[in-house]
């Protein structure tokens, strides 16, 4: 890929699952990093362990991102980290020489026409840490979404040297954490840094118990009062999500 913008990307994800939508994460920002970074760790990292062996193997999303990325791939293979700021900052390895650092999460896909400008965005702004305007938040199938306050650090300025934060820098992102095959939402919703945080039995109580029929609200696993789903015209969404093995079911 020849870089003709002014400032250099380091793309970043940290991974422990993630196979579901990894393809088509890595896609949407392929043409606007200079190299990727995958931390990636056979372990939970936020703080929550769980017996259940881990659906996803390294070999098979690491043949993924090689793939997607071929010789612009860094696979960083960690064993074991403290929380998920320490998996995280795996990235400080990587970043001396960069302007700018794109984090990426296994089950997001940024859109592709929004991402030059985001990243001018931050580029050109005093900030160091830029928050996302913009995630939907894909319920039960590519036909609903909820929508929230929350703003996720995604871009950091490498180059401004302090802690300062923007959340307002605006971005599509799709976000398909509440539109997983049921081992994976068995499995994750035990690891996750907010576990212990779940709702009492969400996944049956809510997350399985919603149809398209049965519409009812205050659906978000932890926080009161948020996410209520509404149609999503998933015709809009790049092709190769078009093509995704979950893009005609009803329910996934």
């Amino acid at each position: 890929m020849k870089n003709t913008r002014q400032y250099n990307v380091l793309g970043f994800m940290s991974l422990y699952y993630g196979k579901e939508y990894l393809r088509e994460s890595l896609l949407s920002i392929k043409d606007h990093v200079d190299t990727m970074v995958i931390a990636y760790t056979a372990n939970p990292s936020h703080g929550y362990a769980s017996r259940i062996k881990c659906p996803d193997t390294e070999e098979e999303m690491y043949n993924i991102a090689l793939e997607v990325f071929g010789d612009r791939l860094i696979w960083d293979r960690g064993e074991n980290y403290h929380n998920e700021s320490h998996h995280r900052n795996v990235k400080y390895k990587y970043t001396p020489g960069y302007s700018l650092c794109l984090t990426i999460d296994a089950d997001e896909v940024f859109k592709e026409d929004e991402i030059k400008g985001a990243l001018d965005y931050a580029f050109n702004s005093p900030e160091r840490y830029f928050g996302i305007d913009g995630y939907k938040n894909f319920w039960r199938s590519f036909n609903w979404i909820c929508t929230d306050g929350f703003r996720p650090i995604r871009i950091e300025n490498l180059k401004n040297n302090n802690d300062s934060q923007n959340i307002n820098c605006p971005l599509t992102i799709y976000h398909f954490s509440t539109c997983q095959k049921e081992e994976m939402m068995r499995f994750k919703y035990k690891v996750f840094g907010h576990a212990s945080e779940l709702k009492p039995d969400w996944l049956n109580n809510t997350y399985y118990r919603w149809t398209p029929e049965n519409n009812f609200g205050d659906l978000h696993c932890v926080s009161i009062n948020l996410w209520n789903a509404v149609p999503f015209d998933k015709y809009s969404l790049p092709e190769y999500l078009q093509v995704h093995p979950n893009f005609d079911k009803e329910i996934v």
